[in-house]
This record gives C-alpha cells, structure tokens and sequence, in this order.
C-alpha cells in the first residue's frame, strides 16, 4: 500500500518505519526539517536522511535513520494529517486552513478551485520545501 501526502506517493518500496509507530515513512529533505523545527532542536537535526511519520495518532513527525526523532510538538507547524482540534492547514506558503477555505465556500463566493485560489493564495506559493512538512 502506498501513502499519498500532499499527492506525493511514496515509491514502490516501503520507506524506513518509524522507530515509534513501525508505519513507513515519506523521504523529506533536511532542508525541509531544519526549516520547520523550534530554534531549541535544531541542533539535534544532523543527519542527511529523514522521513516524516505518515501515521495520523502517532506523535512523531520526523525520523532519520538512527534513534533521532522529532515529535509534532517540536515544529513551527502543525502537520496537516496529524490529528487536531483547531484549524489544519491546507497550503503552508499562503498560510490557509481548512476552515477558511470553508468560510468562503458558505459565503458563496468559492463554487470551483479555481475561486478558492484567488480568493484565498491557497495553492499558488512557491516554499513548499521549507514550509510544509511533507516539502512538497
């Protein structure tokens, strides 16, 4: 079975488990970590490879090959599969939420995609990379 984060598949073999829950986790750029861990772990981030946990119930965000983890609670953001009582974030770069999104489709003024982008910037930003955990 394959993992689908942000339309990005994994690739046909499972990535590393991770070390809390054993569910495979999505390869994600060190860029990606560094970018979105409070000032207080970033020195705990020094690996070149780390996977982002796909589990919703799992506490674990970030994982690398070793025994370093990096919990939800440790990052600038929410990540938007992870199970939450407040809004969930849509699109990183333009700082839009689900509810948002929501908000304006009940005014009606959003029936298409193509009316959330432009009343919203939700998926027209370029720092997917540094700002969505998934970095993509």
């Amino acid at each position: 079975m394959q993992n689908h984060i942000c339309g990005a598949g994994l690739s046909d073999r499972p990535g590393e488990p991770c070390p809390c829950c054993g569910t495979p986790g999505l390869p994600v750029n060190v860029i990606t970590v560094s970018s979105l861990v409070i000032d207080e772990i970033l020195p705990r981030i020094t690996g070149d490879s780390y996977h982002l946990c796909t589990s919703p119930e799992c506490p674990v965000a970030y994982f690398d090959g070793s025994s370093n983890v990096v919990e939800e609670k440790d990052l600038k953001v929410p990540v938007w599969f992870k199970k939450h009582t407040g809004p969930v974030p849509v699109c990183y770069c333009r700082g839009v939420t689900d509810r948002e999104i929501l908000a304006h489709i009940e005014k009606g003024c959003c029936s298409s995609l193509s009316d959330i982008q432009r009343h919203t910037g939700a998926n027209t930003g370029k720092e997917c990379l540094t700002r969505n955990p998934a970095g993509r």
